[in-house]
């Protein structure tokens, strides 16, 4: 009985599909398409994938305005 309650357990918790933060920035394109469906409600929003899109999302434009006033700054 203990076997199967601990592969019960390890099934279910190998079901989440969770991607990480590096993921989502590494795969641009899949993250867009990705954000549109959380913000649509095909996925669930509170979800552990929409909220590291959102993440990625975030940090890629904070890195896109720090360069851009690195550059502004340089002459």
């Amino acid at each position: 009985m203990k076997k199967i309650l601990i592969l019960v357990v390890l099934f279910l918790t190998g079901c989440d599909n969770n991607k990480t933060v590096s993921y989502w920035s590494e795969h641009p394109e899949e993250r867009t398409d990705y954000l549109k469906k959380c913000r649509n409600g095909d996925v669930d929003r509170s979800s552990q994938n929409c909220e590291n899109a959102r993440i990625s999302q975030s940090r890629e434009k904070t890195s896109e305005s720090f360069k851009f006033f690195e550059n502004a700054f340089k002459n």
